[in-house]
Protein backbone atom coordinates (compact mmCIF):
# COMPACT_ATOMS: atom_id res chain seq x y z
CA UNK A 1 0.00 0.00 0.00
CA UNK A 2 1.36 3.62 -1.07
CA UNK A 3 0.98 6.75 0.83
CA UNK A 4 1.15 10.06 -0.26
CA UNK A 5 0.22 13.72 1.24
CA UNK A 6 -0.75 17.11 -0.44
CA UNK A 7 -2.72 19.94 -1.02
CA UNK A 8 -6.41 18.76 -2.10
CA UNK A 9 -6.84 20.91 -5.59
CA UNK A 10 -10.28 19.55 -7.03
CA UNK A 11 -13.20 17.26 -5.38
CA UNK A 12 -16.38 16.02 -7.92
CA UNK A 13 -18.70 13.40 -6.44
CA UNK A 14 -19.48 10.96 -9.30
CA UNK A 15 -23.15 9.28 -9.04
CA UNK A 16 -22.58 5.25 -8.68
CA UNK A 17 -23.21 2.85 -6.25
CA UNK A 18 -21.64 3.28 -4.61
CA UNK A 19 -21.07 6.44 -4.48
CA UNK A 20 -17.36 7.54 -5.85
CA UNK A 21 -15.69 11.02 -5.15
CA UNK A 22 -12.56 12.12 -7.43
CA UNK A 23 -10.29 14.33 -6.35
CA UNK A 24 -6.90 15.81 -7.28
CA UNK A 25 -4.16 15.61 -4.95
CA UNK A 26 -1.08 17.36 -6.07
CA UNK A 27 -1.77 17.02 -9.96
CA UNK A 28 -2.67 13.40 -9.21
CA UNK A 29 -5.71 11.78 -10.00
CA UNK A 30 -7.33 9.49 -7.48
CA UNK A 31 -10.81 8.04 -6.74
CA UNK A 32 -12.24 7.37 -3.12
CA UNK A 33 -15.13 4.74 -2.58
CA UNK A 34 -15.08 3.65 0.62
CA UNK A 35 -16.05 6.52 2.86
CA UNK A 36 -16.45 8.68 -0.29
CA UNK A 37 -19.48 10.69 1.29
CA UNK A 38 -17.49 11.26 5.01
CA UNK A 39 -14.65 12.60 2.77
CA UNK A 40 -16.43 15.21 0.86
CA UNK A 41 -17.97 16.19 4.57
CA UNK A 42 -14.28 16.34 6.03
CA UNK A 43 -11.92 18.35 2.75
CA UNK A 44 -12.34 21.13 1.14
CA UNK A 45 -9.94 22.48 -1.89
CA UNK A 46 -6.90 23.38 -0.37
CA UNK A 47 -6.88 21.20 2.99
CA UNK A 48 -3.93 18.70 3.44
CA UNK A 49 -4.40 15.56 3.87
CA UNK A 50 -2.60 12.03 3.78
CA UNK A 51 -3.88 9.21 1.89
CA UNK A 52 -3.70 5.46 1.59
CA UNK A 53 -4.33 3.51 -1.22
CA UNK A 54 -3.20 1.39 -4.86
CA UNK A 55 -2.98 1.88 -8.49
CA UNK A 56 -5.37 0.90 -10.85
CA UNK A 57 -4.92 -0.11 -14.37
CA UNK A 58 -5.78 3.07 -15.42
CA UNK A 59 -3.26 4.93 -13.79
CA UNK A 60 -5.78 6.22 -10.70
CA UNK A 61 -5.06 5.93 -7.56
CA UNK A 62 -7.38 4.35 -5.22
CA UNK A 63 -7.43 5.50 -1.70
CA UNK A 64 -9.00 3.13 0.87
CA UNK A 65 -8.48 5.40 4.19
CA UNK A 66 -7.63 9.14 3.99
CA UNK A 67 -6.43 11.84 7.49
CA UNK A 68 -7.05 14.96 7.35
CA UNK A 69 -3.87 17.58 8.71
CA UNK A 70 -5.53 19.43 10.86
CA UNK A 71 -8.84 20.42 11.16
CA UNK A 72 -11.70 18.81 8.86
CA UNK A 73 -14.11 21.41 7.23
CA UNK A 74 -16.89 20.21 10.01
CA UNK A 75 -15.08 21.19 12.61
CA UNK A 76 -13.85 24.94 10.18
CA UNK A 77 -17.75 25.11 9.83
CA UNK A 78 -18.40 24.99 13.49
CA UNK A 79 -16.30 27.09 14.36
CA UNK A 80 -17.05 29.64 12.42
CA UNK A 81 -20.98 29.14 12.98
CA UNK A 82 -22.74 32.50 13.56
CA UNK A 83 -24.69 30.54 16.11
CA UNK A 84 -24.10 31.54 19.94
CA UNK A 85 -22.74 28.20 21.35
CA UNK A 86 -24.35 26.75 25.16
CA UNK A 87 -22.96 27.96 28.05
CA UNK A 88 -22.10 24.82 30.16
CA UNK A 89 -24.13 24.61 33.47
CA UNK A 90 -27.27 26.45 32.67
CA UNK A 91 -30.51 24.66 32.07
CA UNK A 92 -33.21 26.93 30.74
CA UNK A 93 -36.50 25.63 30.34
CA UNK A 94 -39.79 27.42 28.88
CA UNK A 95 -42.59 27.63 30.59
Amino acid sequence: MLTKQGLIQKTKLIASNPPLVYFKLNNENCLIAKHGLSFLADVAPGMQVVVHGIYNRRGQFIVSQYQVVGKTKIMLDFELSPYPSRKKGKITHAG
